[in-house]
C-alpha cells in the first residue's frame, strides 16, 4: 500500500499552475520583461527558469520510471570526503538564464507552457512507487514538488509582491 495520493498531487500541480498562469496573464508584455522581480530577473526570466526546472522534473521522473534513477543529476555535489559539498543550483540557474537571453517573450512563454504539460504528463505516467523512490536523499515526489508546483507557488508569491509594489509606485 502506498502513501502517495496521486490525485491530490495532480490537483495541487494544476491549482498552483492555474494560479501562476492567471497572475502572468494579468501582466502586460512590458511588465513581463521589466527587470527587478527577483534581483535583476524579469517575469520572462522567471518563466524560462521555471520551464527548465519543470522539464528537469519530468525528465527525472522518466529516468526513475525506466530504472535509471542513478542518472538523475542533482544540484548538490558532495565532497569526496562525504562531508559538506557544493550547491550548484545558482550555476545551473545562471546557465539556463543565459541560454534564454536571446529568446522572445513569446518563445519563453511557450516553453513555460509546454514544460507544465510535460511535467503534468510525466506525473500522470509515474506510479506511486516511482514517486516514493529515494534518490540522493530525497523522494522523487519531493524532487518533483520542489521543481514544479512548489516552485510555481514560490515565484507566484514573488511576482505578486513585485506587482503590488509596482502598482504602489505608479499610483
Amino acid at each position: 500500500m502506498s502513501d502517495v495520493d496521486q490525485a491530490s498531487i495532480e490537483t495541487r500541480l494544476e491549482q498552483e499552475w492555474r494560479s501562476l498562469e492567471a497572475l502572468v496573464d494579468s501582466l502586460s508584455a512590458e511588465e513581463l520583461q521589466q527587470p527587478g522581480v527577483v534581483e535583476d530577473w524579469s517575469v520572462k526570466d522567471l518563466l524560462g527558469h521555471m520551464a527548465f526546472w519543470a522539464n528537469k522534473a519530468a525528465g527525472d521522473l522518466a529516468l526513475a520510471r525506466s530504472g535509471r534513477a542513478n542518472e538523475i543529476e542533482v544540484p548538490f555535489i558532495p565532497n569526496a570526503e562525504g562531508s559538506g559539498g557544493q550547491n550548484v543550483t545558482d550555476d545551473w540557474n545562471a546557465r539556463e538564464s543565459a541560454a534564454r537571453k536571446g529568446k522572445s517573450l513569446k518563445e519563453v512563454k511557450q516553453e513555460w507552457e509546454d514544460s507544465f504539460q510535460t511535467a503534468q504528463a510525466a506525473l500522470k505516467a509515474s506510479p506511486p512507487e516511482v514517486l516514493e523512490q529515494e534518490v540522493q536523499g530525497w523522494s522523487m515526489l519531493v524532487r518533483f514538488r520542489e521543481d514544479t508546483y512548489g516552485h510555481y507557488k514560490e515565484h507566484a508569491e514573488q511576482i505578486g509582491e513585485w506587482q503590488r509594489n509596482l502598482e504602489t509606485t505608479e499610483a
